[in-house]
Parts: C-alpha cells; sequence; structure tokens
C-alpha cells in the first residue's frame, strides 16, 4: 500500500526516535483494528505531548494530526472495508458450497450404501478415468478399512486380467466423467454382460445409456458444480468420507 499507512510505517522501521516507533506501532495496530483515536488519547497512551504527536504527523508529510486521521480513514475505508467485503462474500459461497456438497452425498447415500453394505461378494473393483482417479484412492482406504477386497483398475494395464476375472464374483464400480470415457464404456459393456451388480457414477450426458441398462446409478451435480477436475473428485470425495461415517456407525 502506497500511501499515509507506508509512510507511517517506515517512520517506526527508520527512526532512531524511540517514541516515533511506539506512536507509529500503535497507530498501525489500531489501523487494523479500525480504531482512530483521538490526539489526546493517542499522546496520553504513547506517554507523549500533542506537539510530539504534531511533528510525527508532519515527518509523514501532512500538515497534522488531523489530516493524517483522515487519510488513514479514507485508506480503511478503500482498503480494508472492501476486503472484509469480499473475505464475507467467499466464506458465504464456501458455507453455500459445503451445502450443495452435503444435499447432494445425502440425496444419492441409500444407493451407494446398500451396494456395499448389502453384498455379501465381498471383492470390489473401482473402474475410472483420469479424470476422476485421483478420489478412488480415497474409496479405496476406507473399503480396505472395513475389510473388504478392492482394486483399482488401471485402463491401460489391466485390460489382460480383467478378461481373466470371474465377474459373477465382483461387484464393480465405475466412474464415467471425463474425455476419456469410451474404453471405459467398452469395460462397462465386457463387465455388465457378465454380472449387472454394478453401481455407476456418471455425468449426465450418460443417464439415458445407463436407464436401457437398468443399473444403480448417481449423477454429479452440474448445477452447482463445474464439469473440471477440481469439483469431480470433491463430490466425490466428500460422498466416500460419508460413507466412511455411516460404515463406522
Amino acid at each position: 500500500m502506497n500511501s499515509i499507512y507506508t509512510r507511517i510505517d517506515n517512520l517506526g522501521r527508520e527512526n532512531r526516535n524511540t517514541i516515533y516507533r511506539i506512536i507509529s506501532k500503535k497507530i498501525l495496530e489500531d489501523f487494523s483494528n479500525g480504531i482512530f483515536r483521538t490526539q489526546d488519547d493517542l499522546a496520553y497512551i504513547c506517554n507523549c505531548s500533542k506537539a510530539t504527536i504534531t511533528a510525527f504527523s508532519k515527518a509523514a508529510l501532512v500538515s497534522g494530526y488531523r489530516e493524517l486521521q483522515i487519510r488513514l480513514k479514507i485508506e480503511y475505508e478503500n482498503n480494508f472495508d472492501s476486503n472484509k467485503s469480499n473475505i464475507n462474500q467467499i466464506e458465504k459461497e464456501f458455507s453455500t458450497t459445503i451445502q450443495h456438497l452435503e444435499k447432494w452425498a445425502i440425496a444419492n447415500f441409500e444407493k451407494i450404501e446398500s451396494f456395499f453394505s448389502g453384498n455379501t461378494k465381498n471383492e470390489f473393483h473401482i473402474f475410472s478415468g483420469y479424470q476422476t482417479y485421483y478420489s478412488t484412492y480415497f474409496l479405496e482406504d476406507i473399503l480396505e478399512k472395513n475389510n473388504m477386497n478392492v482394486r483399482l483398475i488401471k485402463l491401460d494395464k489391466d485390460i489382460i486380467s480383467i478378461k481373466s476375472k470371474n465377474y459373477n464374483e465382483i461387484n464393480s464400480i465405475f466412474i464415467l466423467s471425463g474425455r476419456d470415457t469410451d474404453s471405459l464404456r467398452g469395460f462397462f459393456e465386457y463387465v455388465y454382460n457378465k454380472n449387472s451388480n454394478i453401481i455407476v457414477i456418471a455425468s449426465l450426458n450418460w443417464e439415458h445409456y445407463l436407464n436401457s441398462k437398468k443399473v444403480r446409478s448417481i449423477y454429479f451435480d452440474n448445477e452447482h458444480f463445474s464439469k473440471g477436475y477440481l469439483d469431480r473428485n470433491f463430490q466425490l470425495i466428500y460422498l466416500w468420507k460419508y460413507l466412511d461415517f455411516k460404515l463406522n456407525l
């Protein structure tokens, strides 16, 4: 801030006059809390005369303490008030985002919980594209913690081993989101033809296709969240954490 604030700060840092340092420190401390004292109050607190306060003000290149105080108030209103307003807006938006995450997780939780807790088969395979792969590590940890046999399928490496598996004995979780879902669709068709014990979390553009397959499906919230990497993973991680709480009740 190239301003009266900076001049006062510099007077406290650079001046050998100890009382100037005390005055500078007190003015800036009050400024950060939105306090603007009278010259009498400041002189009393700093244990100096009003003349010293005036001299300090002139050293800050203003006509006197009254002008210094006015300019400090203007800078506070122009900077700190707007910053507080921005912070309040950010906090409000963050709180709203958390509410939307919670609402989405609760609305879809029954499907995901029944899939994991209602299965007698204890082996789960997780299929995800690149966009949401990060979140699957959290799901893997949660399921393993609850004594479930879990495997994250890597699309570029596991195609041969998948064909050797008996999917009648395996539960499958598919996350269909992002641009690399063509190969995922092929995996889905293969597994679906072997065993329909599947749950899918997908973008809304998959709705018609998945309805034709009659599998349990959960759709990402496009109304309150973007379709990008960050928002998709946050939605999933929030859902996984909710699952973690419920499985450990």
